[in-house]
């Protein structure tokens, strides 16, 4: 059984742009990807972890993902640089299930600081010839 759950992808077009965003749970915080694609001006990602504990207050008295008090820290450029060229591909296929388990290395990378998870694993993009 997966130690990951709640998996959620969701499309919305606020103003005029596009906004993909994917999120799930694990057991030491939360991962919440989005992926916003404006024509003219190119993608713009984020990359958010939410932690079930930290130092100082919370970020979040009743965070949407953890359901409790969560410590968040995020990064735009490594989002746009590291991880939107490893999803973009899936995401012209359809590959959600590549995306999350894409976003679920970068979990184990980041919560469990794991030296085996230091490259990328080989993510097969489904209907790619």
């Amino acid at each position: 059984m997966s130690k990951f759950k709640h998996h959620k992808y969701t499309w919305s077009k606020p103003f005029m742009s596009v906004r993909h965003c994917w999120e799930f749970v694990g057991p030491s915080g939360a991962v919440h990807f989005t992926a916003n694609l404006t024509e003219g001006y190119g993608t713009t990602c984020g990359l958010e972890f939410h932690h079930l504990s930290g130092e100082g207050a919370p970020h979040h008295l009743n965070c949407h993902l953890t359901g409790g008090r969560c410590w968040h820290d995020g990064t735009s450029l490594y989002a746009d640089e590291s991880v939107w060229p490893g999803v973009e591909p899936m995401l012209r296929h359809g590959d959600h299930e590549g995306i999350f388990r894409l976003l679920e290395w970068e979990y184990q990378r980041h919560f469990e600081r794991d030296d085996d998870l230091s490259r990328i694993p080989d993510v097969q993009i489904k209907g790619a010839a």
